[in-house]
């Protein structure tokens, strides 16, 4: 869906590019034009070069706000994507919870009865020593 957005997006750059810019200029050549032949004088050289860096100018504020909006698109898609992961993740059981009992640990059963196995023969000892 994104994909089709976008291209239909750069399609109308396009277009509306191509009168942005040919609009100032061709207004400012009529403009031009119309002084020449009401005053008699040579200025429409100067009213096609503003007419020039006037659509220059709308170019590039056209393509500057069609490029921003395609990143505000972009970061839309992304946090609704990031946001149907979260919710997802809430259904899922959690995974720290487990089923099984915990086994008690193999190391410290082992130090515990050589540890118990100490204190007897202690003990025995100490009873053959006395008696």
């Amino acid at each position: 869906m994104g994909y089709k957005k976008q291209v239909f997006r750069s399609l109308a750059m396009v277009s509306q590019l191509g009168l942005s810019v040919m609009t100032p200029i061709f207004l400012c050549i009529f403009a031009g034009y119309c002084v020449d032949t009401h005053f008699g004088t040579k200025t429409m050289i100067f009213f096609l070069i503003i007419g020039v860096l006037a659509g220059g100018r709308c170019g590039y504020q056209m393509a500057k706000m069609t490029v921003l909006a395609g990143e505000k698109d972009e970061k839309k898609e992304k946090l609704q994507e990031w946001e149907k992961r979260q919710r997802e993740r809430a259904k899922e059981p959690d995974m720290a919870v487990c089923s099984k009992p915990k086994r008690p640990s193999r190391v410290r059963a082992a130090s515990e009865q050589a540890g118990r196995q100490e204190e007897k023969r202690g003990a025995s000892e100490r009873k053959d020593g006395k008696a």
